[in-house]
């Protein structure tokens, strides 16, 4: 052999390892089945250069059946029936073997009897190797090549049995994903079953239901109603400490959940088998207009039927004849669950089952705790004892004048009319302002030089840039296949022009590869163009003109990975008009609108006064200008709604006038009696938390 001779086998050789390691780094990925052995069997085939293969599994049933393929229609196999029924049996002969087989064109198999059990019905050689998982059979890779010289066919036995061998690595260690996925399901539904449990207080048992369902089930949001009189009554939404009760969301969920179980049937949606009646499907598409949902299901829980006593004879026959009577009429659900998904469509992957089993633990541990408050005195607190008034002659007079003082006291807090002013916690922004978003996901590897609080930047200026591996990689990826296609296409294309000994079949071979190598670098410069538009996200521009009004960008965002649409900083317009943010609790709300009403029907605007934090001792004045109906939770302050109100820059010093500094508002809410004005907030606790729960 000469020298050039042995530098190419070792080339080639080269390039075999290359490719087996490449394969072996697909099987420790966690790539679905499906994509694994279609990376697989295109390597394969770029490795053998052959016309075509496929990769069998075994199912369940023991059927073999391809998982992938690719180039079947030169094999001529789905000419004819006869041909796909000979090329079946002789599948199931190779996958019952226990080594890899090289089966001549037209050539026939024997069994272990002597017969023959199948034959190859193609023109093509055929190179097979089984697939083994945990030393039983799982499937079978075959390759459809031409005939080559025998010692080179033994070649591409030994290759496609490694191949098959890393294959079946592959195969194991999902064997063993799946075992521990189900061993974890079945810890976290024996969580789930001891937690919803736990407790027999009907909103507790909700508020369980919710976080720990959410969990079980993999879906975006779980809401728990309970019936509370002839109602059913939103008590719980997963990730969420409070409802507003008046949020247009909140009333649709219970009217469509209302519908549903007055139907008495669970609703899935989407559902193209049923066909809902018009009042549920009006309601249900008032609900996805407000939630965004793009899949959701509402199961209501009705009180499970009486189990059947268990007496010394046997069962009591009785019990089990008025435990399997049908109703007279459709038990009333005790509560509903409502489970919801914002980016999945539909119910596969065992989605259904999860949340059947959620909804069967809910009833059972929702009817106990609904049977529990219901015993007779219960919630009734002790008594508090009762002290006597001292009314002996020498305390009589003291008695008096403490109860004349009393009632002076008290007569005052009805009468006497004091300013309501609700107080209110915010910060001064200017009215244009925009938010600096992420495009892409990435780590912040530059920030612009002087870019800081303060700092005034332009429209289109950048700001920083990001990088994102996954995209270099890729893209290194693409341009290196892209210029080995296009190698292997000038060296095809050569070999056809130079070459006159080829003969016409490999010639057609060879022109079908040219045509392949072609399109191969016609989908890789589309790819390429595509990564290049994405990179150019990585370039974070200012939106507007203006100036930085974040805090300590460089600390937040340097050498930090972010996520696309994740906000990095804001820009301001201090040139421009100033406002108010105020958060103001909800249980104040009523005040400032019959407030707001009022001022409006006198053709006056709601004043409001406010000091900042930095001047705390200048007052000034403004006037509301949007009072939102959409209250959102914010930390300390729990439930608040946003009041913007409209300033007048000129009243302040320039070093006041800083994006986010913090103000203290107070709105004038009108007339009303003294002891209303001291003690509202405990009134309205009282009435809210006591008297709503009593009654």
């Amino acid at each position: 052999m000469s020298t050039v001779e042995e530098r190419a086998v070792e080339e080639a050789r080269q390039q075999i390892r290359a490719l087996v390691d490449e394969i072996a780094g697909l099987a420790r990925s966690d790539l679905a089945e499906a994509d694994f052995f279609r990376g697989l069997l295109d390597r394969v085939l770029e490795a053998m250069g052959a016309v075509a293969g496929l990769v069998w599994l075994v199912g369940e049933q023991g059927r073999v059946e391809p998982i992938c393929h690719a180039g079947m229609q030169a094999t001529g196999l789905t000419d004819t029936p006869e041909s796909q029924e000979a090329h079946g049996r002789l599948v199931q002969t190779l996958v019952g073997n226990p080594t890899g087989l090289l089966v001549p064109p037209r050539a026939a198999l024997t069994g272990p009897d002597g017969k023959q059990a199948a034959d190859n019905p193609t023109d093509l050689l055929v190179v097979a190797a089984p697939l083994a998982r945990a030393g039983s059979r799982a499937g079978l890779i075959e390759v459809f090549h031409q005939p080559n010289q025998p010692d080179v066919e033994r070649g591409y036995l030994k290759f496609l049995e490694q191949v098959s061998e890393v294959a079946g690595g592959y195969l194991e260690r999902r064997q063993l994903i799946t075992l521990d996925s189900q061993q974890t399901a079945l810890a976290q539904v024996d969580r789930f079953s001891r937690a919803v449990h736990e407790t027999l207080d009907p909103i507790a048992t909700a508020f369980v239901l919710a976080n720990e369902a959410r969990r079980i089930i993999g879906c975006d949001r779980v809401s728990v109603l309970v019936k509370r009189g002839r109602k059913l009554r939103l008590e719980a939404v997963s990730g969420q400490e409070s409802i507003e009760r008046r949020a247009t969301a909140v009333q649709a969920i219970q009217e469509l959940v209302r519908v549903v179980a007055k139907a008495g049937d669970p609703l899935w949606h989407p559902d193209p088998s049923r066909e809902l009646p018009p009042q549920i499907e009006e309601e249900l598409e008032h609900y996805i207009d407000e939630s965004h949902a793009t899949a959701l299901a509402i199961i209501p829980l009705e009180k499970p039927r009486p189990t059947p006593v268990v007496k010394p004879g046997g069962v009591d026959a009785v019990a089990v004849a008025k435990a399997e009577a049908a109703p007279k009429k459709a038990p009333e659900p005790i509560g509903a669950i409502v489970v919801e998904w914002f980016q999945s469509s539909t119910f596969e992957g065992g989605k259904r089952a999860r949340v059947e089993l959620v909804a069967e633990h809910g009833r059972v541990a929702l009817a106990n705790a609904i049977a529990h408050t219901s015993l007779p005195l219960y919630g009734v607190l002790n008594l508090l004892g009762k002290s006597r008034v001292l009314t002996t002659a020498r305390n009589l007079p003291k008695t008096v004048l403490a109860a004349l003082a009393t009632a002076a006291a008290i007569a005052a807090l009805v009468l006497v009319p004091a300013d309501l002013r609700l107080e209110g916690k915010g910060t001064l922004e200017p009215v244009h302002r925009r938010d600096v978003f992420a495009d892409i996901e990435g780590v912040v590897e530059k920030l612009e030089p002087g870019l800081e609080h303060g700092a005034e930047v332009k429209e289109g200026q950048l700001l920083a840039t990001l990088r994102n591996t996954d995209l270099e990689v890729a893209l290194t990826d693409v341009l290196g296949r892209k210029a080995s296609s296009e190698e292997q296409l000038v060296s095809t294309r050569r070999a056809l022009l130079e070459d006159t000994k080829i003969s016409a079949d490999e010639k057609t071979r060879m022109a079908g590869r040219a045509a392949q190598l072609q399109r191969e670098i016609e989908s890789l410069e589309e790819q390429r163009k595509l990564y290049l538009t994405k990179k150019k996200d990585l370039e974070v521009r200012s939106p507007i003109d203006g100036v930085i009004v974040t805090w300590q960008v460089r600390d937040r965002l340097v050498l930090r990975p972010v996520e696309k649409g994740q906000v990095l900083m804001s820009v301001a317009d201090k040139t421009g008009p100033w406002e108010l943010e105020v958060h103001m609790p909800d249980d104040r709300l009523g005040h400032v609108n019959r407030a707001a009403a009022e001022a409006d029907k006198a053709g006056k605007e709601l004043e409001v006064d406010y000091i900042v934090a930095t001047d705390p001792g200048t007052r000034h004045k403004g006037t509301v200008k949007e009072i939102h109906e959409q209250a959102e939770v914010r930390g300390e302050q729990g439930n608040t709604v946003l009041v913007r109100v409209t300033i007048d820059p000129t009243r302040h010093e320039k070093e006041e006038l800083g994006a986010g500094a913090s103000v203290t508002a107070r709105i004038n809410c009108g007339k009303r009696p003294l002891g209303y004005v001291w003690f509202h907030d405990v009134l309205a606790f009282i009435q809210s938390q006591i008297l709503f729960r009593l009654w």
